[in-house]
Parts: structure tokens; sequence; C-alpha cells
């Protein structure tokens, strides 16, 4: 993305300290870099992701226009799923709220990229529903160029080496984290491709016959999208905003999570059923250039940048 934005002659300062696993010393030298930042920068809106981000990011903004006096500051935080939907003890739950709505103390505007974000905000009373609202992610098909099946297949290297051409390939692509839910895959399926950090992943997606997403926490994942572009037959958990993008049986198939046995039914049952995955494949593949198009997306953020909206 910084290569992206640099091209685009776009200014783009790195915040030296930040990193995503928690540092106490690290954070501390980060608030003060983005505090800095902002006086050097002096901007109208200020947008921020991520759970860690938007709390450091967050109190800086806040410290900021209580010397400035800049009451007008529009500061937005967008999250990409609730940390609080983590499989995690009870404590830790509780102190991710607590931590979740005093970060959104911080905003006026809160976007939920799943509208089942938005109603567990509610829910949890993170935050006055006035400040909430959904924008889903967008996708723009035209940046998708995705490899032919025997090409990505090819180019899978060692990963694939064990598996026969010939016969049904089944992958996940995402980060090796217990929140992916990659071990439940690997219990149903033991032969899974599963490609971890792997620069510009989703240009293997057409080598799957079937792609699985076995996550037990999501926000509204890219992946899903970037599947339907590639006319992959998907098998996804029931969890976050996925039951937005994938309806049981028509555009995908819907299973609980944390069961390697309903991944290797769902599985079985796709497999034999060539209809079925030429079905939902193409239905997925329209709905996503229908209902999460980037130009969508881009409008209802811009429209969230107006003060009075």
């Amino acid at each position: 993305m910084a290569q992206k934005i640099k091209a685009k002659n776009i200014q783009y300062y790195n915040i030296k300290n930040f990193q995503r696993d928690v540092s106490a010393l690290r954070d501390f030298f980060a608030f003060f870099e983005i505090f800095a930042l902002l006086f050097k920068i002096k901007p109208d809106i200020i947008h921020v992701s991520s759970s860690k981000a938007g709390g450091i990011a967050g109190l800086a903004s806040f410290c900021y226009s209580l010397l400035i006096f800049r009451y007008s500051l529009l500061k937005i935080f967008t999250a990409h799923g609730w940390a609080f939907h983590e499989d995690r003890p009870e404590w830790q739950i509780s102190l991710i709220k607590l931590f979740s709505k005093i970060t959104c103390l911080f905003y006026n505007k809160i976007i939920c990229v799943s509208e089942f974000d938005r109603q567990s905000a509610i829910k949890n009373k993170v935050c006055p529903e006035k400040k909430l609202l959904t924008i889903h992610n967008g996708i723009k098909p035209d940046d998708y160029n995705f490899l032919a099946k025997e090409t990505a297949r090819q180019q899978l290297g060692s990963s694939a080496s064990k598996l026969n051409p010939d016969e049904l390939w089944i992958g996940t692509i995402g980060e090796d984290t217990k929140n992916k839910g990659h071990e439940y895959l690997k219990r149903a399926h033991e032969d899974t491709i599963i490609l971890s950090n792997l620069p510009q992943g989703y240009n293997y997606l057409k080598a799957f016959d079937i792609f699985v997403l076995p996550s037990i926490k999501e926000g509204l994942p890219y992946v899903l999208l970037e599947a339907g572009l590639a006319r992959a037959p998907v098998i996804a958990t029931r969890v976050g905003g996925i039951p937005e993008i994938i309806e049981h049986k028509k555009t995908g198939i819907l299973i609980n999570p944390g069961s390697a046995r309903d991944i290797k039914e769902a599985i079985e049952e796709l497999a034999n059923d060539i209809e079925m995955q030429n079905n939902i494949s193409f239905a997925l593949w329209e709905k996503v250039n229908r209902e999460f198009n980037f130009k969508k997306m881009l409008d209802l953020t811009l429209s969230a940048y107006e003060k009075n909206s």
C-alpha cells in the first residue's frame, strides 16, 4: 500500500514504532510520533483502522484537538471485526470490550464492515447507535488478473508437490493465526493447501476446485470477494459478516465454526455435486460484482466524511 500511495504522489509518513503486537514502550513512542505528525500536517479528517491503531491514534487525536481547540476535526474509526468476538478467556473479552468502548469515545463515526458488527456494537453498548454505520468492503474486478488453473498449480511448487494434478484441489488463503481456523481444515482434509503470508496470494485462487474459509472470527473478508471473482466454489463458516456474502447453498455453503466434521461433510457434498459447484460459483461472482463493488464502498465512505452526514 505504501508503494501505491507514493506512486500517486500522495504524502506518506511511516510510524516507526507501530507494530502489530502489543509493546508498552513502542506503543508509547508511537503515540508521540502520531501526536507530532498531527501538528505537522494539520488534518481536517483522521481515519483510522484496526483496534490497536484506533486506540493509540484516537488518544493522540483527542489530545491534539484539545490543544488546538479544533473541535470540528472529524475523526473516523473503521472496525474490521470487533476483537471481543475472538476465542479468548472471559476476563480478556471483558477487558477488550472496555478498551473498545474507550476507543470509540475518541471518534465521531464508527464504520463497521458488516451489519453483524454494527448490531454487535449496539448489543454490547460499545458506542451510541447514532455513531455507527455499515460500509461493506468493496472490490475492483479490473484489478485482478488471476493465474490460469494449470499455471497457478505449477507455480505453487513445493506447497502442492504431493498432490495429483488430476485430483480435487482444496485450499485456503490467510494468515497463520488462530482466528483463521486452519487447524480444523487440516483435521478435515490432511492434504489441504494452506497459503500463508504469500504476496498476492489471490493469484492462485483458480488452482483450487473448492475454496474453504474455516475462520472462527471474521469481519468481512476480502478473500471471499476475491474467491467470488475467481469463480471458486466456496465453503465458509457462519461467523462475522460472512453470511452477508455467502448465502447457504445459493452463493456457497455455510458451516458452523470450529468443526472439522462439518468441513469434511461439506467438502464431500460439494465435491460430488458438479452442478452445485457451477451454480454457487456463478451466483457468488454475480453477487460480488453487484453488491460489493469498490465504487459503492468509496461513495459511502466519502459520504461519511461529510461532517453532517
